[in-house]
């Protein structure tokens, strides 16, 4: 009896499937956006991060190597900038209401008194006592480079992301491997098309998306190309 019940429930749910993909194909033009609509509808929107552990008041500090911070002295401060506003919009799409109301993002205006002139020996955690916070998403620029050649763009950039406990010094999380991130992946942008100072911007707000990812839900179709 059990069994049939069991054969019956998936049956139906494969059912269910089809009879979706049915009604989707007709109305999406492309076999790939149907199937990107029908498992938006079947699974949903958003993946949950690796990093569940986020809690309290969180500050985001960025500190960079020394073989970044002449050439890009400003960047680690809009790097911490985008991660903040990221993370802080992020937050709303977990799942459970009780995560959201545990999180409070401290403004990154209260963090950048304390990141002037930040240097690759900066603490996060003194700086993460100084603005009160409880845990630190601590980014080190280990690299960063906008210039592909002579006025052609592609960014690149290596770091190490951690969160770690402001009261402890606990490194409540850190990936084994966070990739070198390349935007654009597989070409490069021509001064012709977007200016340097534009095309930097950008890929500040792309990377800062990129490390956001760690800490709170996206969309598994966002996918930088």
């Amino acid at each position: 009896m059990k069994s049939a019940i069991l054969s019956f429930n998936c049956c139906g749910k494969v059912g269910i499937f089809v009879l979706m993909l049915g009604v989707l194909l007709p109305c999406v033009s492309g076999c790939g956006q149907a199937l990107g609509v029908l498992c938006r509808a079947w699974y949903g929107d958003n993946v949950d991060p690796p990093c569940m552990e986020m809690e309290g008041k969180v500050a985001v500090v960025c500190r960079p190597r020394a073989s970044t911070s002449y050439q890009y002295g400003d960047v680690s401060n809009e790097l911490a900038k985008a991660v903040n506003t990221r993370v802080a919009l992020g937050i709303k799409d977990f799942r459970k209401k009780k995560k959201r109301e545990s999180i409070e993002m401290i403004p990154h205006e209260e963090v950048e008194k304390y990141c002037d002139g930040m240097e690759a020996e900066s603490d996060f955690i003194e700086i993460g006592k100084a603005v009160g916070a409880d845990q630190v998403i601590a980014i080190d620029l280990l690299g960063f480079n906008h210039i592909a050649g002579t006025n052609v763009w592609q960014g690149r950039a290596d770091m190490n992301v951690q969160l770690i406990d402001v009261k402890t010094g606990q490194i409540i999380y850190q990936p084994e491997s966070l990739p070198e991130y390349v935007y654009p992946r597989n070409y490069v942008v021509p001064s012709t098309d977007q200016n340097e100072w534009n095309f930097q911007r950008e890929y500040i707000l792309r990377l800062g998306r990129y490390i956001s990812r760690q800490f709170v839900p996206h969309d598994r179709f966002d996918i930088d190309l």
